[in-house]
């Protein structure tokens, strides 16, 4: 997709990678990561590394189930922190899977927090106790929290009878479809910039918003999408780390200096930027990667898509933690991500 004079997410990485300065793809150094991956794929499916977190996951059967993936989508942002002290942590978890064991807690709890009418005039006392971590430590951009949880909670009760569902039909199984109306309709998931003179977009909660009810849903039912292929990776700051640990990318010398010494990163600015777009297009290179190697061999594995080779990389992050951490990830402050 592309609208308004604005680059889809895969044109946009293409172009910035085109015209980056900051970030290169490495495209003699794939081998590695290529093997990587398909040493996971069995039985026809990428294996994800296991990173203990399936039991804070709803039930697919459950009612609120697609409510329940997009409030999780819309609040996903932002996790990081500059020291382990400073990580807001939820019955052990931190980052993304904290803030699944924050809303899953608050349904067992009888918080009906998949539900618009609640959370559209949610207060900050009421986010405040549904955020509470094991330490001290707050969940970071609180306040943005609450503005995005009132936003989109606003806009399904005016315009999608209450829900989420409301959308996944409009879109008929076309993941662009609802991309789309995502997009369109709810400001807080319109991710784009404009580099070098040229809008470009990123569409990373969106996008994953969408891949994260195919992949919830087992791409049956809510989650069947039959253009899923046509979402790229989630630009975000955690994969561009693991593709750097590959090799797949490298940073230049006063980029690396910058991340090494913990300097923040300035939503939209042209390395933050270089980074995410050059991420989306390097992981559409290796699926290309992927591909080839499974012709050489002749395997009789499907080609994992973008949104399978993202979900990967995370997980490897968060398995292989110790070992990806002598690669800095750059920090931005904002919703997008």
């Amino acid at each position: 997709m592309s609208q308004k004079g604005i680059l889809s997410p895969a044109e946009s990485g293409e172009f910035i990678a085109k015209h980056s300065k900051h970030v290169k793809i490495i495209e003699n150094a794939f081998e590695r990561l290529t093997n990587e991956i398909l040493s996971s794929v069995k039985t026809n499916q990428l294996v994800m590394p296991d990173t203990g977190a399936d039991n804070i996951h709803p039930s697919k059967d459950h009612a609120k189930a697609v409510d329940w993936v997009f409030i999780t989508d819309a609040l996903n942002f932002c996790f990081w922190s500059r020291s382990k002290k400073e990580q807001w942590v939820v019955d052990g978890f931190t980052g993304y899977y904290a803030l699944e064991a924050a809303l899953n807690r608050a349904v067992k709890n009888g918080v009906d927090i998949a539900n618009p009418e609640f959370y559209s005039k949610i207060t900050k006392e009421q986010l405040w106790d549904i955020m509470k971590g094991d330490n001290d430590v707050s969940i970071p951009l609180f306040d943005e929290r609450l503005r995005v949880l009132h936003e989109v909670g606003a806009i399904l009760l005016e315009k999608y009878h209450g829900t989420f569902e409301t959308c996944v039909k409009e879109a008929n199984k076309s993941a662009i479809k609802l991309l789309d109306i995502v997009v369109n309709n709810f400001p807080c998931f319109r991710d784009e910039a404009v580099y070098k003179g040229q809008a470009v977009s990123f569409y990373k909660r969106a996008q994953i918003l969408v891949a994260d009810l195919w992949n919830f849903f087992n791409g049956t039912g809510w989650g069947e999408f039959v253009d899923i292929d046509k979402m790229t990776m989630f630009a975000d700051y955690r994969v561009p780390q693991v593709l750097v640990y590959f090799g797949v990318m490298s940073y230049s010398d006063e980029l690396m200096k910058k991340l090494q010494n913990d300097v923040l990163l300035e939503s939209e600015s042209e390395e933050e930027v270089e980074i995410r777009g050059c991420s989306i297009h390097a992981v559409e290179l290796l699926k290309k990667s992927i591909e080839k190697k499974i012709k050489e061999k002749d395997l009789n594995v499907d080609v994992p898509n973008s949104s399978l080779i993202d979900y990967f990389l995370w997980c490897y992050r968060r398995k292989h933690a110790k070992e990806v951490e002598c690669i800095p990830y750059h920090k931005t402050l904002g919703i997008y991500y």
